[in-house]
Formats: structure tokens, C-alpha cells, sequence
């Protein structure tokens, strides 16, 4: 009987023993754990929050109360304690943890990541999430500095424009545009791609000037810079293409102009014509504006007539010819004109449509190569 009881006594002083382990694993632990989030603290868009569940590393990676980070970045949060979903919305975005399953979906899309880390910690609606999947929008960043303790949570100079982005500039765009003469619209504003610069795509009309002949559509991009203070400004524009509205209507629009003024021009046209044709470059830098030829533009020009003349055998015709615009030392000429390679088995012909300016330099017509402007082209079968 005493071998028995002091067994019994041995039981239960190894039971007693095992109870005390399990308690000081226990407290150990979350000594550990208080003592990893001790000290941390939040940031949210630069101003310090302060999160009502403890932000924790856990893995090496670093998790923090999704309800107080979103809606301090201006998201509204939303817990459904029957379905055990947590969600968060705004303009730009869209938030959704499933507690039971532990999925998130960003967007509407589901979040994958690395399966070995958990992107949910916690229950309720003060669980918890990892910094990564604040990234998963385009234009939050999360940023955890280990040696100070600081977890960063902040909207991105570099990341996707939210609407209210895109609505700055293109409201920064019309300003700029409606200090130019003839400006009448933007008829199309896309965001082409985002990060050191936000690229927008925009075709911009305009109506005609004084100055200008027809109305036009430019295709635009835009560069805009998004500057510290969180502010826009347009750091490049760059003209794609254009186009000249119902040109051709320019063939009725002939101007009244003196007799030997309009020989002396159509002349100069011919004779440019005749210099494509026979391929003699001297011939056709003859007839440039001398105030326009410089070493390097012949250069140029010799370089660019000696690879076609060796690639293809041009036949070069004017069709029409109508002086649109004149002054005493300047005109505009409106020219159709066909291009055909007769080396080309295909016999390919295309017909152009562009303004030539013309100038008038001590009483003798010369062509202004800076001011021709394409208007169109088309194929002749």
C-alpha cells in the first residue's frame, strides 16, 4: 500500500511539474510576443496612428491591424461578425479578408502569395494582416524599418494615380491647353503607364487660326511629374501625330495672286519635281531657302537622296498645285502628289497630300523646308 501512494505521489508530482512547464512555456511565450511589439509603432501617410491590436513580426514578416491602417488611409471599413468577412473600400480600391478560409482578395482579385506565410493573423475585426498586401493596390506602399521599430504605410509619388489623381491632371492639362490659340477640346484622356512618370495619352482639337489653314486633331503624350508635396506639373509634352481635318476641301481655296508670282512659284515646284526625278540632289538643295541650307542640313539631305536613289527608282509627280496663303515674301502651296517605285515588282503607288511653304528672297521663290506640314496619304491602286 505505501508503494502504491508513493507512486501515486510521483504521478502527480510529474503532473504538477508538466502543468508548470506548459504555464511557463506559455508565459514565455507571450513575453516574447509583447516584447516583439513592444515599442512598435505605426505611420500612416507620415502622421503616427495608433492600431487597438498590437502589430507583431511573426516568420519575418511584419503584421499590422487592418482596420486602424485603412481607415486612416481613407478607406471605409466594414466587419461581418456573422460571416466572419472583414471588408474595405475606397475610389481606387477594394479590400476583402476571409477569416475562416484566412484568403484576402485585393480588387476583387484573390491575393497569392507565399503560401508558408500567413496573411492573416487574429480573429474579429481587429485581426491582423501583412504590411504586403497593402502593395498589392499599385499605389500604397508598406515599409517596416527593423532597427528603428517603424512601420510605414503611405500612398506612393511613383504608384497608380487614384481617380482623384487623374482628375488633377487632367484639369492641369485643359489649363495648359487653353492658353493656345484655336484650343477647342479634349476628346481623349488615358493613363498609357505610371512610376518615375505618370504617362498620359490625349488627342487634343483645335480649330483653326489666322495663321492656320484647317482644323486639327493632335495625338499627345504627356509626362507629368508627381511632386513631393503630392501636387502635379507637366514635365513633357510630345506631339505623335496630327491630323488636318477635310483637307482636301483646300482645292477649292485658291488665293489672288499676281500672274508672275504664281508662275514663278508653280515653276519652282516643277523644277523641284524634275530634280527628284533625275536624282540630282545639287539641283534640288538649289532651290532651298539659302537662309535655311547649313553644312549639316545638305549633309543630311545628300545622305537621305543617295540611300533611296540606291534603293528604289522614285517617279515623282505633282497632280495639283493651289496657293492657299500669300504674302509679299511667303506662301503656302497646297500639293497632291504620287510617289511610285518602279523597281517595285508591285508597282506600289501612294498619293500625298501636304502644304509646302514657299518664300520670296530677293525676287526669286525658294522652298522653306522647315514648314512643310504632311496632311495625309493614301494608296492608288
Amino acid at each position: 500500500m505505501k508503494k502504491k501512494i508513493h507512486m501515486a505521489n510521483v504521478l502527480l508530482l510529474l503532473l504538477i511539474t508538466l502543468l508548470g512547464v506548459a504555464t511557463t512555456a506559455n508565459t514565455v511565450s507571450a513575453a516574447t510576443a509583447a516584447q516583439t511589439a513592444k515599442g512598435m509603432r505605426v505611420y500612416v501617410q507620415n502622421k503616427e496612428i495608433h492600431p487597438r491590436a498590437a502589430t507583431v513580426v511573426q516568420g519575418g514578416s511584419v503584421y499590422v491591424e487592418f482596420r486602424s491602417v485603412v481607415q486612416a488611409l481613407g478607406f471605409k471599413f466594414k466587419y461581418d461578425a456573422d460571416s466572419k468577412q472583414i471588408t474595405a473600400t475606397s475610389e481606387d480600391a477594394s479590400f476583402k479578408v476571409d477569416l475562416k478560409t484566412k484568403k484576402t482578395f485585393v480588387n476583387g482579385s484573390l491575393y497569392t502569395h507565399n503560401s508558408k506565410i500567413p496573411m492573416v493573423i487574429g480573429s474579429g475585426a481587429d485581426a491582423l494582416v501583412a504590411l504586403s498586401l497593402f502593395e498589392e493596390t499599385n499605389y500604397i506602399n508598406a515599409d517596416y524599418d527593423k532597427t528603428n521599430k517603424l512601420v510605414k504605410v503611405y500612398e506612393d509619388l511613383q504608384g497608380k494615380p487614384k481617380k482623384a489623381d487623374l482628375n488633377k491632371i487632367q484639369a492641369l492639362i485643359k489649363a495648359h491647353y487653353q492658353t493656345l490659340d484655336g484650343f477647342k477640346s479634349i476628346d481623349k484622356f488615358e493613363m498609357k503607364s505610371w512610376g518615375e512618370y505618370t504617362v498620359m495619352l490625349a488627342d487634343v482639337s483645335f480649330r483653326k487660326t489666322e495663321t492656320e489653314l484647317l482644323d486639327r486633331v493632335d495625338h499627345v503624350t504627356l509626362e507629368m511629374e508627381h511632386k513631393p508635396d503630392a501636387s502635379w506639373m507637366i514635365h513633357n509634352i510630345e506631339i505623335n501625330d496630327t491630323d488636318y481635318l477635310n483637307y482636301t476641301s483646300l482645292i477649292n481655296k485658291e488665293v489672288s495672286v499676281s500672274a508672275a508670282d504664281k508662275m514663278a512659284i508653280r515653276e519652282l515646284l516643277a523644277a523641284y519635281s524634275k530634280a527628284i526625278n533625275d536624282k540630282d540632289v545639287e539641283a534640288e538643295l538649289a532651290l532651298q531657302d539659302p537662309a535655311n541650307k547649313t553644312a549639316d542640313y545638305e549633309q543630311e539631305i545628300r545622305k537621305l537622296r543617295e540611300w533611296s536613289n540606291r534603293k528604289y527608282d522614285i517617279e515623282y509627280t505633282q497632280e495639283q498645285v493651289v496657293i492657299v496663303s500669300f504674302s509679299a515674301k511667303k506662301a503656302v502651296v497646297y500639293s497632291i502628289y504620287t510617289l511610285q517605285a518602279n523597281n517595285d515588282p508591285s508597282k506600289f503607288k501612294e498619293r500625298f497630300y501636304s502644304l509646302t511653304s514657299v518664300v520670296k528672297s530677293k525676287d526669286k521663290w525658294y522652298i522653306d523646308s522647315n514648314e512643310g506640314v504632311a496632311l495625309g496619304r493614301e494608296v492608288v491602286k
